[in-house]
């Protein structure tokens, strides 16, 4: 496997037990995340990430507006970068005085809103910088004009970003407790366990948004019309199951490895079925533009949070981690304008968000198919390995004992051939019309009978 250069000094077990230990809290980091200390920029990022969606919709404003969101992007980078300075943490986080205010004013408000002054400019800054080089009379003439293009295609990445951060987080929280796996897992038990709740969290959520898109429906009907993605969620698992189908199988052949890939299945599933909800709503359901424009900043948030975390956990070991609880929000709001910008810029190009929102899904659909299969591997590719090159060493054995055996009868039977030949050379002498006479031995008597049975 590809892996195998990478990964034969350790063994499954530990490669497992280096996934559990990344399992850092996602809660504690939403709870960074979320810190009265830094909420105005939180409420910042909601009201420009608005105003400059609504603008990237008007063509005059559409180029302006992917500036505005590489800038504000670029400005959130180089303040997390610089946020290990005291002074600049002190720029872009609330005092515990102000924090704790007891009498809120408009001016008191507004005043705490003082924290995003120094990544606002840095913005302005680098968006000057831009239209200098890039714009019409720029260093590099009408540049400027390939943002947007740029900063939508960047969607793609995103997509791709959310499936393999989502499957660190997963993989992570599937090797939990996995050391206590005592028992032999059952391969067919462990798919109709992971086929069965597929099929009822489908059914469920399907149920859920067909009563939702009709509320005069009864249960019954909504149930009935939820059948089909029913059908198709469990048709995309089995397809999947099949398509990593051989890691599995040698999965389940070892006890710590088999719960591994049996919560790695069922959490990747229900978070491929809850994407392929959303493609199957936007294509035979009728979402509204609120519903949809709702979910894509779910979307996003799911995006921003899976991303810091596997960002964050990567570098638990290292001296140097860019990604740390404390800038972790400034990490999220560089790359939260980044995705709102994209979405908006592909907004503008399709002029429909749904069409963005199918698009997204299916990557991030695709994307978690395969590093399903591509954690599996690497996984279990070390033991996997070990069990090839045993059985190679196991075949070079027999086939050298099946070359001395040959040998060895060569040679007897070489030898057998010499001695009939010597001894038919010596026949020429012999008395063929003489009667037969016993061979004379000493010590023995051939006169007595001796029974072979």
């Amino acid at each position: 496997m590809g892996n195998n250069d990478t990964t034969s000094n350790v063994s499954s077990d530990e490669m497992l037990t280096d996934y559990e230990e990344q399992n850092i809290s996602l809660l504690r980091l939403i709870k960074s995340l979320l810190s009265t200390s830094t909420m105005p920029h939180l409420v910042l990022i909601v009201a420009i990430s608005s105003i400059f969606y609504v603008l990237a919709g008007v063509s005059a404003f559409t180029t302006t507006s992917a500036m505005a969101f590489t800038s504000l992007s670029l400005a959130y980078a180089a303040t997390a970068l610089l946020s290990r300075n005291n002074r600049v943490k002190s720029w872009i986080t609330l005092s515990e005085e102000n924090r704790l205010a007891t009498k809120p004013s408009v001016k008191s408000v507004l005043n705490k809103f003082r924290i995003c002054l120094f990544p606002v400019t840095v913005s302005v800054v680098i968006f000057f910088g831009i239209m200098v080089l890039s714009g019409e009379n720029g260093i590099i003439s009408n540049a400027d004009n390939m943002i947007p293009s740029a900063l939508g295609l960047l969607f793609i990445a995103w997509s791709i970003v959310q499936g393999v951060s989502f499957s660190q987080w997963a993989s992570a929280n599937s090797a939990k407790h996995s050391s206590r796996a005592k028992r032999p897992g059952n391969l067919r038990i462990s798919i109709v366990l992971t086929l069965t709740i597929i099929g009822v969290f489908s059914l469920f959520l399907g149920t859920l948004f067909y009563q939702f898109d009709n509320l005069s429906n009864t249960i019954t009907e909504s149930v009935t019309s939820a059948l089909l993605f029913v059908i198709l969620a469990t048709i995309v698992c089995l397809a999947s199951i099949g398509y990593s189908w051989r890691s599995k199988n040698l999965a389940s052949m070892k006890n710590r490895l088999h719960y591994f890939s049996n919560r790695w299945s069922i959490i990747c599933h229900l978070f491929i079925t809850w994407h392929l909800l959303t493609i199957w709503r936007q294509n035979f359901l009728d979402p509204s533009a609120v519903q949809v424009f709702l979910e894509e900043i779910v979307l996003m948030i799911f995006t921003v949070i899976f991303a810091i975390w596997s960002m964050t956990s990567k570098g638990y070991k290292s001296s140097f981690r860019m990604i740390t609880e404390e800038n972790a929000l400034t990490w999220g709001l560089a790359f939260g304008y980044a995705y709102a910008g994209s979405v908006a810029m592909l907004t503008s190009f399709f002029d429909d968000i749904k069409t963005v929102m199918l698009i997204g899904h299916s990557i991030v659909v695709i994307t978690v198919i395969i590093m399903h299969k591509r954690v599996l591997q690497k996984i279990i590719g070390v033991d996997d390995y070990d069990v090839e090159i045993q059985r190679i060493s196991s075949d070079n054995t027999q086939d050298s004992e099946s070359t001395r055996y040959k040998a060895k009868a060569s040679k007897v039977t070489s030898g057998v051939e010499e001695i009939d030949h010597q001894e038919w050379q010596e026949d020429d002498d012999v008395d063929w019309e003489a009667g037969q006479t016993a061979p004379q031995i000493d010590g023995v008597d051939w006169d007595e009978a001796i029974d072979l049975d």
